[in-house]
């Protein structure tokens, strides 16, 4: 199969995320965070299970399920903490400019459409099950079946993916910062766990910002909340650009491999799979608020 079949594999989830939502938002036995949770699990794992199965024997799927080494663990750590500051900053201005529905949503969504909930449950549902479905579909199955394009390619066009699948025209930016960020750990180490883990961390940085906006907004938290966000923001990017350049020299880290430079990944994005999902990403922010 060729990565041009295999940029297709998006735009197949968001359309089931789409049909999806013409389900009710609870079944019976099935709570809207456990609905919302298998939901997810089919309309990633479907697609990823049937094109792998297509392309088993042509161009199989590599998910580099192996462990990355120790030694990434501060850089994982400290790019993952700044691109998941970056992307609650950049998404709680953008929804700011969008309105107070779209802010609503962004910040507080998730406590008020599941309210209710523990807060351990919370963290699980939304933070760790989806950092492994969509790093194993975005930086497992769909880098690797873009591969052949090179990886600066394959880094950008899963990078596009997925802020168009799991983002809303709020968390476009924030999430394809941290994409780019993901699928370059994913290329470095060869594994993707240290994506996954900085996908955790994103997930968890979001909820815990959401949370102490919601508890403590009332008593003018917010420019505080900013200040340290910024602070901390500043210095896990010094840290991560540190880390980063001892491994380097070092030459403890992969570089991108594949492609013709930056101006041959940029080609490839209007690629038939890219297309399809940003037209599907319209309707979307259109038809989903």
């Amino acid at each position: 199969m060729s990565p041009a079949a295999y940029s297709m594999m998006p735009a197949a989830a968001l359309g089931l995320f789409l049909l999806a939502a013409l389900l009710p938002e609870s079944l019976p036995g099935l709570g809207p965070l456990a609905l919302d949770t298998l939901t997810e699990a089919a309309a990633l794992g479907v697609p990823l299970l049937v094109f792998g199965l297509i392309g088993r024997k042509s161009c199989p799927l590599r998910f580099r399920l192996r462990f990355s080494r120790f030694r990434f663990i501060p850089f994982v750590l400290s790019a993952s903490a700044a691109v998941s500051l970056f992307s609650f900053f950049s998404s709680y201005l953008t929804a700011s400019l969008l309105g107070g529905a779209a802010l609503r949503d962004m910040v507080y969504g998730p406590f008020v459409h599941y309210g209710g909930t523990p807060g351990w449950l919370l963290a699980l549902a939304l933070g760790l099950a989806p950092a492994l479905m969509e790093e194993i579909f975005f930086r497992g199955g769909l880098f690797s079946g873009l591969e052949d394009w090179g990886q600066p390619a394959a880094t950008l066009i899963s990078s596009l993916c997925f802020a168009m699948v799991c983002g809303s025209a709020a968390t476009f930016l924030g999430l394809l910062v941290s994409g780019l960020v993901f699928g370059y750990m994913t290329a470095a180490t060869d594994s993707i766990w240290p994506a996954a883990a900085g996908r955790l961390i994103h997930n968890l940085v979001n909820l815990a910002m959401g949370y102490a906006l919601r508890r403590y907004a009332v008593f003018g938290a917010w420019p505080y909340l900013m200040i340290l966000g910024a602070a901390l923001l500043f210095l896990c990017t010094y840290l991560a650009a540190a880390c980063l350049e001892s491994l380097l020299a070092k030459g403890r880290v992969r570089r991108l491999r594949g492609g013709k430079g930056p101006q041959a990944a940029l080609s490839r994005v209007l690629c038939p799979g890219v297309l399809a999902t940003a037209a599907l990403f319209a309707v979307k922010i259109v038809w989903i608020k």
